[in-house]
């Protein structure tokens, strides 16, 4: 974001002044955090995830917020459509489609096409609507495992012990606040057990997972810039409709394909947007 500002004109501590504030994974800080910034008090407000959204908009109704990347603000409550959002909340949604989830599972049948039974991760603040999913997997002659919701690591322990109970061979982990809070453990466990594994972000890949596919979050922060210059210029949230991604990313961690005895096809490997070796 502070790329995109720069791009724009913008000078950090001369025409701009960013202050940040970080929860470091506790959701529960989220609402002080945004009263926080509420009480300086700040022109605009940037969050990421659902959450955090929730939380500033817990805190204020009048400063305009943007959403650096939350899965559904019309679902959430957060906005009243994507073309007329209303209120003061903005930004850029990530919305799960029958097109984006079924290139997730299309990848995992392209890497290892024996798969067919794949293990959902769910987190007890996942929202995912199942339907696009259940659609995508049901084309591909898949079978989906969703486990219950997980919270604390043993919940997560239990999670794979249900779905490797039942046959999973792969895995897919959703981009949940939980999920990311326990992005390592969920990377390990899926080591452990020697699971096909793809996921919704690239952190997971930089944290030792097989692959990702999804949006560039570095990229929706720097898009975020766009709305909030819009706003410091003097337009309205309620007039901006939220956008959505136009660029997906493919991460593939190559070191984790041969430590699990996976020999990803080179075709497999070519649509990769970075392979790290």
């Amino acid at each position: 974001m502070r790329a995109g500002l720069r791009e724009l004109g913008y000078i950090e501590g001369h025409t701009v002044i960013l202050e940040e504030r970080w929860a470091a994974g506790d959701l529960e800080r989220l609402p002080a955090l945004a009263a926080e910034l509420v009480q300086l008090p700040v022109d605009v407000i940037v969050a990421s995830g659902a959450s955090a959204v929730r939380a500033a908009r817990g805190a204020t109704r009048v400063v305009p917020i943007v959403i650096a990347g939350a899965a559904d603000p019309v679902a959430e409550g957060l906005v009243t459509s994507l073309a007329h959002p209303g209120g003061n909340v903005t930004g850029l949604a990530v919305l799960a489609s029958f097109e984006v989830e079924g290139k997730r599972l299309e990848l995992l049948h392209a890497a290892v096409p024996t798969t067919k039974r794949v293990g959902v991760v769910l987190d007890s603040t996942s929202r995912l609507d199942p339907a696009p999913l259940r659609e995508a997997a049901r084309a591909l002659g898949l079978t989906l495992l969703f486990s219950a919701e997980a919270a604390t690591p043993d919940d997560f322990q239990s999670a794979f012990a249900f779905m490797i109970n039942n046959g999973a061979d792969a895995l897919y982990a959703p981009e949940t606040p939980v999920n990311a809070r326990h992005r390592d453990l969920i990377v390990a466990l899926a080591a452990q057990h020697r699971l096909l594994a793809i996921y919704a972000s690239r952190d997971f890949v930089e944290a030792g997972g097989l692959m990702a596919y999804g949006p560039s979050f570095a990229a929706l922060f720097r898009r975020a810039a766009t709305y909030v210059d819009k706003i410091l210029q003097g337009a309205q949230p309620a007039d901006l409709p939220v956008e959505q991604p136009t660029h997906f990313e493919l991460v593939i961690n190559l070191k984790t394909a041969h430590a699990l005895g996976f020999a990803l096809p080179p075709t497999l490997l070519f649509q990769a947007d970075e392979v790290m070796c």
